[in-house]
């Protein structure tokens, strides 16, 4: 090794100085990690508490309570006759029942068309409400009614005297006061005309 590196002394005049690596590794040290103890734990009893079943009772709201309807009184009207024939005729007047003159002139009209007092009703309107006029139509069957000198029927007073009406198999026809029609001859025609077309 000398001789390898002695020709350095022709170039360098210099002191050299030689430094050994001797630098030993350094020592690791161990670590010690102590473990740590686990921390003892409690044991804790808990009781059994035995649930016990509640019972929901559900309460059924009350049923309403339905008031039965009353019923409705509807006083009847005077009447006369026993409507055999399904004719209904409508008039009024200060007494319960048609006055006799104008009664019998009534008579003498329905025998010309084949009716009489047992064939027909008659009903007196003077002091009728809607409601009772309502009720007999609806009470009696008929086929055939005839108005004399009255408004209390509405379904009738816009239509002309001694004009038949036709609604559903039912006829109507509004006539003048019994008295007027007795007195004037040109009445008397025309209920004739009217009452043939209705019965005959």
């Amino acid at each position: 090794m000398a001789e390898e590196i002695s020709f350095l002394s022709h170039f360098i005049t210099e002191e050299i100085y030689l430094i050994k690596d001797d630098v030993a590794p350094a020592a690791t040290q161990e670590i010690k990690t102590e473990k740590a103890s686990p921390t003892p734990t409690k044991e804790v009893k808990t009781e059994e508490v035995a649930e016990t079943p509640v019972e929901k009772v559900i309460s059924s709201p009350p049923a309403p309570v339905v008031e039965e309807a009353k019923p409705v009184y509807i006083k009847p009207l005077p009447t006369e006759g026993n409507n055999l024939k399904h004719c209904l005729i409508f008039f009024e007047a200060e007494q319960p029942q048609l006055e006799a003159e104008k009664k019998a002139f009534l008579l003498k009209v329905l025998t010309s068309v084949k009716r009489s007092l047992d064939d027909v009703l008659l009903v007196n309107v003077k002091e009728a409400s809607p409601a009772q006029i309502e009720a007999m139509l609806n009470e009696f069957n008929h086929r055939h009614v005839l108005v004399f000198n009255s408004k209390k029927l509405d379904s009738y007073n816009n239509s002309p005297v001694y004009e038949v009406k036709e609604d559903r198999k039912k006829f109507y026809m509004k006539a003048d006061d019994l008295g007027e029609i007795e007195a004037t001859v040109a009445l008397k025609k025309a209920i004739w005309a009217g009452l043939q077309k209705m019965f005959l």
